[in-house]
C-alpha cells in the first residue's frame, strides 16, 4: 500500500476538490490511497501490518455494490485507516451490501447522504467502512458530518 499526501485519487470531470477537503479536514486525515483488496479487510482497518497474510480473503471479490472506487484515508503515524466507497445505487441495496459485508467482520460502517460524496456529487454515495475502535473514536464527528442514511 502507498499512502500519499491528500488529493482527488480519481479526478473525474464530476468530482469534486471541494467536498474531498471538507470530509479530510473534518476528520483530520493526511494521507490516502487506493484501495487494494487485502486478505483481510478487518486487519486492515484496525492499522494491523499483517492485513496480507493468509491464503483466504474475508471480503467478496466484486466490490461494486459494497465499495465501488475505493479508497483509504488515514492520520498519519496512527492506525486510524477509513475505507471509502463511491458507490451507485439505491440506498436500500448499498445498506444491505455494507452490512452484510461489516457486520461478519466486526466492522462498523455509515451511509451517508449522495450530496458529501465528491467521486460524483448527487450521483453517488459516500460509504464509510471502520474498525470499531476507530468508531468510537470519531462517533460525534461521524454522526455529525453529514446527514447520516445507515449506521451499521
Amino acid at each position: 500500500m502507498k499512502w500519499e499526501p491528500i488529493k482527488l485519487l480519481r479526478d473525474v470531470p464530476n468530482s469534486s476538490g471541494r467536498l474531498l477537503i471538507k470530509f479530510t479536514n473534518y476528520f483530520g486525515f493526511d494521507r490516502c490511497a487506493w484501495y487494494e483488496r487485502p486478505y483481510s479487510f478487518a486487519k486492515l482497518l484496525a492499522g494491523q501490518h499483517s492485513y496480507n497474510a493468509g491464503y483466504e480473503f474475508d471480503t467478496p471479490r466484486f466490490n461494486s455494490r459494497w465499495l465501488d472506487h475505493g479508497e483509504l484515508y488515514k492520520v498519519n503515524g496512527t492506525s486510524l485507516v477509513v475505507a471509502v466507497g463511491h458507490n451507485y445505487g439505491p440506498y436500500e441495496d448499498i445498506i444491505k451490501c455494507a452490512t452484510d459485508v461489516a457486520q461478519p467482520l466486526g466492522l462498523r460502517a455509515i451511509v451517508y447522504d449522495r450530496a458529501v460524496d465528491w467521486y460524483y456529487p448527487n450521483e453517488t454515495v459516500l460509504v464509510v467502512y471502520m474498525a470499531d475502535e476507530t468508531f468510537k473514536r470519531y462517533e460525534h464527528k461521524l454522526l455529525s458530518f453529514a446527514s447520516v442514511e445507515a449506521l451499521i
